[in-house]
């Protein structure tokens, strides 16, 4: 039992150790020390064996002694803690917070770092980005660049051969039309060479009849005596005069024919075009001059030797024109516009007229003096023939009646004023260089020796006269502009005859000449035959545009193949720099006004010569039957400006 009490007092004295350490220490092992306590007196009340409770009492003070020590460190420690007033706490706080901060501070580096390398490679992604769709920007800059060029390039291509393939038919029409209109002039030349041939040949046998008469009827008188010869002699000078008188009065009338054959060609061609003409300024101008010329027909028909009655009937168609250009006329002034019925009207006379113009070229072709003594005498024979179915013409026509409307209707344009010619002041060359320079242009031709002989002076230009002949004496006579030495024009007097080049090598050669002169982008327009001496008209031509004042032309002797003249006044003086010219109504809308009978084969911009100066207008290359026309319509106003027909180039 004494062992007992000793085990219960040792294990009280070690709880009370263990109350003192827990006053003393408030460390985080209390609750293990009081659940410690707890066990160590439950076990030392409880009726276990005492070698079961020595090994618990052995246990549980071995525990109590390693917490007492782990207690020990930690009192030691918050003892020596707070026995230098929390110093080494705060250091390490402090310490806690510098690190912390420079973790921090670390991290936002880092952080910003990372944001600047996010940055670049995104700013470089976005450049590369850039670059790439820079890139891809010029690629299709350039393929639409590319693409551009070829179009345009094929654009142009198509209109050169648009162009050339219109020029080709624009040339086959007009020397189609030129050789229909040679061969009629070279026909009726020879008819009427004929007929004055034969009239000649007549008159030369009557005269030699009558000579011969009056010799015998002398031979005869003398025999009568002074008396009879002299009263013989006064009846034939009477003869003489009154056939004097016959043949001057025959004469007169023969040329108040050709004179009214020739009036009434002009209103033959003013009826041609007036009738397709669209435009109130056109048509009054027209209309003016057709006017004019019926009134002098009128006059000459009023001279020749006809009935009153024939004379009413021929005359009728006449007057009816001029009556139908004065109603015209006066409409048009008063503002109004030319109606379908118009048209028509104009239509008819034009179909009569043709045909009386043909009449009258038949007959003069045919005419004698004898039929025209005929007339005169008693009002037949051939002349009185033809006249009467000239009658019978105009009385069918002049029965006609119009009764249809058509309005149409243009405003007026406004002019350009030509350019300032110059004045041939301020000579910049002399005579000597002018030789120079004519040895330089002409130096394929078999002249050497050249020679200024004098000058021109005209108040478009001055220049020095230049003279060359070659080994035959054929002379070459040049005009060198006195201001910048160019070449104006010249001429080659050498004859030419044969047809060795066609007219297509002869326009090769024309345009091999202009470019050795420096005169480039130039087209062909227009042609003109004399024999075997073919001369064409070159234009300026740019972008699509042709330039009709710069004008110059070249002569080809097609025997030879040569250029045997040259005229470039017209382009020297008109040809300067010209911005696009400016339309306000488009080619659809101007092709629109042109007259409903008109078809259209080819058009075009130009700029053309007009009264006061230069005109921009649309170019039309139209159909009438069998007759090709050109008409030009104002591309601002839509004015109709010219109408030519190709026969008459």
């Amino acid at each position: 039992m004494k062992k007992k009490t000793e085990i219960a007092v040792n294990t009280s004295s070690g709880a009370e150790k263990v109350e003192r350490i827990e006053r003393q220490t408030q460390t985080p092992t209390e609750e293990k020390v009081e659940i410690t306590k707890k066990r160590a007196q439950k076990s030392a009340q409880g009726e276990a064996a005492l070698g079961s409770q020595k090994k618990t009492v052995k246990k549980t003070t071995q525990h109590i002694k390693q917490t007492d020590k782990k207690e020990k460190e930690i009192v030691a420690k918050k003892v020596n803690a707070q026995s230098t007033d929390g110093k080494a706490e705060k250091e390490s706080l402090a310490a806690k917070a510098r690190v912390e901060r420079a973790l921090q501070k670390k991290r936002a580096q880092e952080e910003r770092k990372a944001k600047r390398e996010a940055f670049a490679a995104k700013r470089k992604a976005e450049k590369a980005k850039r670059l790439a769709e820079k890139k891809a920007k010029i690629e299709k800059r350039k393929a639409e660049k590319k693409a551009k060029a070829e179009k345009r390039a094929a654009e142009k291509k198509a209109r050169a051969e648009k162009r050339a393939a219109e020029k080709e038919a624009r040339l086959r029409a007009r020397a189609h039309a030129k050789a229909n209109k040679n061969r009629e002039k070279t026909k009726r030349k020879e008819e009427k060479n004929s007929s004055t041939e034969n009239r000649r040949k007549k008159e030369h046998k009557d005269h030699e009849r009558r000579n011969k008469g009056y010799g015998g009827w002398i031979a005869a008188v003398v025999s009568l005596g002074v008396l009879t010869l002299a009263l013989a002699t006064t009846v034939t000078v009477g003869a003489i005069e009154m056939n004097n008188t016959k043949a001057m009065i025959t004469s007169a009338y023969r040329g108040t024919m050709y004179e009214l054959t020739g009036l009434m060609e002009h209103v033959d061609e003013d009826l041609d075009r007036v009738r397709i003409s669209s435009t109130p300024a056109q048509q009054s101008r027209i209309l003016t001059d057709l006017l004019v010329q019926t009134r002098l027909a009128e006059l000459d028909l009023e001279k020749l030797p006809l009935s009153a009655e024939s004379d009413k009937n021929v005359t009728s168609f006449i007057n009816r024109t001029a009556r139908e250009c004065e109603g015209m006329l006066n409409k048009l002034r008063h503002g109004g516009t030319l109606s379908g019925a118009d048209f028509e009207k104009l239509e008819m006379l034009y179909k009569t007229n043709h045909e009386i113009r043909e009449q009258l070229d038949e007959l003069m072709q045919k005419m004698t003096d004898k039929d025209m003594a005929c007339l005169i005498k008693d009002g037949s024979g051939a002349i009185a023939d033809s006249l009467k179915g000239l009658e019978n013409g105009t009385l069918a026509e002049n029965s006609a009646s119009f009764d249809k409307k058509v309005d149409k209707t243009d405003p007026a344009g406004t002019p350009r004023a030509l350019p300032v010619a110059p004045d041939g002041k301020g000579s910049t060359i002399d005579p000597v260089k002018a030789e120079q320079l004519c040895s330089e242009y002409f130096s394929e031709y078999p002249v050497r020796e050249y020679q200024c002989i004098g000058e021109t002076v005209t108040p478009r230009y001055a220049a020095y006269n230049v003279q060359g002949y070659d080994e035959k004496g054929t002379m070459l006579f040049a005009e060198i502009s006195q201001k910048d030495g160019a070449l104006l024009r010249f001429d080659y007097f050498e004859d030419c005859s044969g047809e060795t080049f066609d007219v297509k090598n002869a326009e090769r050669i024309a345009e091999d000449f202009l470019e050795k002169l420096g005169y480039d982008d130039m087209e062909a327009v227009r042609l003109r035959e004399n024999g075997s001496a073919t001369e064409f008209t070159f234009v300026y031509e740019d972008d699509g545009v042709v330039y009709y004042p710069d004008e110059i032309r070249v002569q080809i002797c097609r025997g030879r193949g040569v250029v045997t003249a040259f005229d470039a006044t017209e382009f020297l003086q008109n040809h300067r720099g010209r911005a696009l010219p400016k339309v306000k109504i488009s080619l659809e809308k101007a092709q629109e006004t042109l007259h409903e009978k008109l078809e259209v084969e080819a058009s075009r911009l130009a700029v053309v010569k007009a009264v006061g100066g230069e005109r921009t207008a649309y170019e039309f290359f139209c159909a009438y039957g069998e007759d090709r026309y050109f008409v030009y319509l104002d591309a601002v106003s839509g004015e109709e400006l010219a109408i030519i027909n190709t026969k008459n180039l």
